[in-house]
C-alpha cells in the first residue's frame, strides 16, 4: 500500500514537472512558427518589390538605350524628343537608384534565411517533444541550448514591420495545428477585439 501511494506521488510529481516544460515548449514552438511565417511572407514580399522596381528599371534603361542609338539625328533636330529621351534616362537612372538603395534582393534573403533558422529550431522542438531526454538535467540542457538558439536568432534576424507582422500573427493564431504541437486558435482579448473593429 506504501509502494503504491509512492509510486501514485512520483508520477504526480513527474507530471507537475513536465507540465510547465510541456508549456514552455508550446509557446516556445508558436513563437518560432509565427517568427518563421513571418520572415518568409516578408522576404517573399520583398521579392515580389524588387521585381516591381527592376524589371520598369531594365525596361526603361533598353528604351532609352535603343532609342538614343537610332534616332540620334532625329532627336537633334526636335527638341521634344532630346527632352523625352533625357526625361527617360533619369527615371531609369532614379528606378536603378532607388533599387539599389533599397537593397531589396539582400533583405528578401536575409528574412528567408531567419525563417529557415527558425524552422530549424521548430524541429529541434519538435524532436525534443517526440523523443524526450530521459533525465531532468539532460531536459534543462536541451532547453537551455534551444533558448540560447531562440535569442541569437531573435538578435541577428533582420526586423520586420509590426503591421505586416501583426497580420500575419492573427492568420496563424486564427487557425489550428495540429501536429505534434496541437496549436487552437487563440481569441483576442475584448478589449482587443473592440479596438480593431
Amino acid at each position: 500500500m506504501i509502494r503504491a501511494a509512492a509510486s501514485t506521488q512520483t508520477s504526480i510529481l513527474i507530471s507537475m514537472n513536465t507540465y510547465p516544460v510541456d508549456k514552455l515548449a508550446k509557446d516556445w514552438f508558436r513563437r518560432c512558427r509565427e517568427s518563421q511565417r513571418v520572415h518568409y511572407e516578408y522576404g517573399s514580399a520583398l521579392e515580389r518589390r524588387h521585381l516591381r522596381l527592376g524589371l520598369p528599371a531594365i525596361g526603361l534603361s533598353t528604351i532609352v538605350g535603343t532609342a538614343v542609338f537610332s534616332s540620334w539625328e532625329s532627336a537633334s533636330k526636335h527638341g521634344w524628343l532630346r527632352i523625352a529621351f533625357g526625361l527617360l534616362s533619369m527615371l531609369a537612372a532614379a528606378t536603378a537608384a532607388f533599387q539599389t538603395f533599397l537593397n531589396l534582393s539582400d533583405r528578401a534573403a536575409k528574412h528567408k534565411a531567419a525563417g529557415a533558422s527558425y524552422g530549424t529550431i521548430r524541429r529541434e522542438l519538435e524532436l525534443l517533444k517526440t523523443l524526450p531526454p530521459e533525465t531532468e538535467k539532460e531536459m534543462r540542457q536541451r532547453l537551455e541550448e534551444i533558448k540560447r538558439s531562440m535569442d541569437e536568432l531573435a538578435a541577428s534576424a533582420p526586423g520586420i514591420p509590426s503591421k505586416f507582422k501583426q497580420q500575419i500573427d492573427d492568420q496563424l493564431k486564427s487557425s489550428t495545428h495540429d501536429r505534434i504541437f496541437k496549436l487552437e486558435p487563440q481569441q483576442k482579448p475584448e478589449a482587443e477585439q473592440r479596438s480593431s473593429t
